[in-house]
């Protein structure tokens, strides 16, 4: 504890405010501050069996959602086995969610029967990863006498968990740690003798293997499944996901505070160990929403977001704060959705700037900041959309791919602008914004961002190459196929612009035959008008013109928070949406 103390005072020893602060102050400030860090980071990571995402609803008050059904420790402990086509399911499911883990740069390494959650064949998985104390030690770690701190893992700890996982549903037993490597050899040995089929029980022998270099990988596990869609999952597991580039990104990932976020971290997010909804365990009082907020000037109304994010995300911003006792009737209704929309100041914008005094002096500048983060993510979010779709559409995959690099191209232009670029503020302003720790941060993040996205491009490109095209497919593919490349060089976005705009209207068109009262589709086919013209849809002037739709339904006077689109706009009927797309079309692609 007085390490990270003192880590976190020295960090802050220019803030005088900070520096005056209890030892119990600093040690919070710590832990929401690592903890802010993690689970934007972790909110990128999404798919059909990883976990709801957490909310953020305040300073330092967060909301986790608690998946339907049991653990799958607790299904063991009430059903004991499982029968083998359950055990089977699990599995597949298990891959899926590790991929889309493994796909971000990032390792499961603390998953395990207590925070899976299993509902109506049905797993949900956490894609949390950094808390060091595992519940499970493999044998490599037991060896080497490193069971806790600066083990640096590879893939070989995700296949050695699931096959932990496997065991216990097949046995019915829970294992704990092993104490020794000579305890787990004798573990090992007798999983010959179990009386399971013989497929199961060799991949039980490969998974747990006690040396890292037998145990078999990821992409023997996808090799071996018949599904037509493991093409490119074995591609991403035999190339991408074991060259050095990639494995740096991992230490990277693993390296984040390294040896302070398990204090942030609460290691289970279950119905028995669930970190409280307001984290602050060392005041007797609470900060909780003003109804008569003050004014905005002096209000810190936003979460800090830590340095180490892939894609900015909208955040709900914190309300006022004032003291207020425990026993407050209104504490109860403090994560309501519907308490928390009452409070007037939810109007104001998320940013990335934690210092409310950078903030307020460079207002201006961090809302169009927020806006340009806002367009890679909104195109990152289609992306991953269209990418988790079975039986994907050869338009679709071609999509994902324009997706990412104009996205890349994009990130490229605006990093090499950023000395001049000035955001439409005087020059001298611009220069002194720049030189804010708060803004050194921005662009180092938006840097590592362009840098992983850069390592990935030419496996998108392998995607794109298919094979028995209908005539029309073909015909459409040689239209763009000379864009469709391995890496990029002296791209601009300009002149890709032509092929991006081409291919995402053609899956446009597709999207839309079938989305007039569909409103998933019909979302689907907001998103993807609004990613067509990215470049330029979301400039001041155009925007408050292009979404008075949003305006309207929400009765707001500025569109000047791209929070409004992700957290409420798309919560509308298909109808409003499908207004929201005739704007867009006949006043920006039909001008």
């Amino acid at each position: 504890m007085n390490g990270v103390e003192c880590l976190y005072r020295n960090k802050a020893i220019l803030d005088e405010q900070v520096a005056q602060r209890s030892p119990k102050q600093v040690l919070v400030e710590a832990l929401c501050d690592d903890l802010d860090a993690f689970l934007e980071y972790e909110s990128q990571i999404t798919g059909l069996y990883i976990r709801n995402q957490n909310q953020v609803i305040g300073k330092k008050q967060y909301s986790f959602l608690i998946p339907e059904g049991v653990t799958l420790l607790q299904f063991i402990q009430q059903n004991g086995k499982l029968s083998s086509n359950q055990i089977s399911q699990i599995y597949e499911q298990l891959l899926q969610a590790l991929y889309q883990i493994h796909s971000k740069f990032s390792l499961g390494r603390c998953f395990h029967v207590g925070n899976i959650y299993y509902h109506k064949n049905s797993i949900k998985m956490a894609a949390f990863g950094f808390y060091p104390n595992l519940q499970l030690i493999p044998p490599e770690s037991l060896e080497k006498r490193e069971q806790s701190q600066n083990r640096v893992y590879s893939q070989s700890i995700d296949v050695w968990l699931i096959g932990c996982i496997i065991y216990q549903l097949f046995t019915g037993k829970i294992l704990n740690n092993f104490e020794t490597i000579k305890e787990y050899q004798s573990f090992y040995n007798q999983i010959q003798s179990l009386q399971i089929e013989n497929v199961w029980k060799n991949r039980l022998i490969e998974m747990l293997h006690p040396k890292e270099a037998l145990r078999c990988t990821f992409f023997s596990m996808h090799h071996e499944r018949s599904d037509n869609n493991q093409e490119g999952i074995q591609e991403f597991y035999k190339s991408i996901f074991l060259s050095q580039n990639y494995s740096s990104f991992i230490k990277m990932r693993e390296y984040i505070d390294d040896n302070f976020i398990e204090w942030a971290v609460p290691k289970e997010f279950t119905k028995q160990m669930q970190l409280p909804k307001v984290l602050n365990p060392f005041s007797h009082k609470i900060r909780r929403p003003n109804l008569n907020p003050r004014k905005e000037e002096n209000l810190n109304p936003y979460p800090r977001i830590g340095i180490a994010v892939y894609y900015s995300q909208p955040i709900h911003p914190s309300p006022p704060e004032i003291d207020s006792s425990l026993n407050s009737p209104i504490l109860s209704n403090i994560n309501s959705p519907s308490q928390i929309n009452e409070y007037p100041d939810l109007a104001t914008l998320p940013y990335k700037c934690r210092n409310q005094t950078e903030f307020i002096q460079y207002k201006d500048i961090w809302i169009e900041l927020h806006f340009e983060s806002y367009k890679w993510y909104l195109m990152n979010s289609l992306r991953v959309q269209l990418e988790e779709q079975r039986d994907k559409s050869p338009v679709e995959t071609w999509s994902v791919y324009c997706l990412l690099k104009m996205s890349i191209l994009m990130r490229k232009e605006f990093i090499d602008q950023w000395s001049t670029k000035s955001l439409n503020c005087e020059q001298e302003i611009w220069q002194n914004f720049i030189t804010s720790g708060q803004a050194r941060n921005f662009i180092k993040d938006l840097r590592l961002q362009v840098d992983g996205d850069n390592a990935i491009i030419n496996q998108y490109f392998g995607y794109c190459q298919l094979d028995c095209l209908s005539r029309e497919d073909e015909h459409f593919f040689n239209q763009i196929k000379s864009s469709i490349t391995e890496s990029i060089l002296n791209e601009t976005s300009n002149d890709y612009k032509v092929p991006y705009r081409m291919t995402l209207k053609n899956l446009y068109r597709s999207k839309k035959r079938t989305s007039i009262s569909d409103v998933e589709q019909t979302l689907l086919a907001l998103k993807i008008i609004i990613c067509m013209g990215i470049s330029s849809l979301f400039m001041p002037l155009k925007r408050e013109v292009l979404f008075r739709q949003v305006k309207r339904a929400l009765n707001i006077p500025n569109f000047d928070s791209p929070y409004y689109l992700e957290q409420k706009f798309f919560s509308f009927d298909s109808n409003i949406l499908n207004e929201q797309i005739r704007i867009i079309e006949t006043e920006y692609f039909k001008q």
